[in-house]
């Protein structure tokens, strides 16, 4: 009676596991959809690491000045609207930064 239970255990156990391989399968096969999603949310949080490990390089900041200078001083008009273009993106991301913020620290 004890060989015939541990058998029956152990068939039980193999069932168990092929049933927790099958639904593993199945969660894989549906949640493929969601990868291109993950993958830029992985993008976004690694471009957000590297903007604020760059925010104490001076270079970067003496860089972006020479080019909106050469920008002014090359195509006067377009760096108007670019600037204008620049401070509402400015604007909206202060609006979005909050959540963004705490969509990212969910996420992390």
């Amino acid at each position: 009676m004890r060989d015939e239970s541990a058998v029956d255990l152990a068939v039980r156990r193999e069932q168990l596991r092929l049933r927790s391989a099958q639904l593993r399968e199945q969660i894989a096969v549906r949640t493929s959809v969601f990868r291109p999603v993950f993958n830029a949310t992985d993008r976004v949080r690694g471009g957000v690491r590297s903007v604020k490990s760059a925010r104490s390089n001076h270079a970067l900041a003496l860089l972006a000045g020479s080019a909106v200078v050469g920008a002014l001083l090359v195509r006067p008009r377009l760096a108007v609207n670019l600037g204008l273009r620049a401070w509402s993106g400015w604007q909206m991301f202060r609006r979005v930064q909050p959540l963004v913020n705490s969509v990212l620290r969910q996420l992390g």
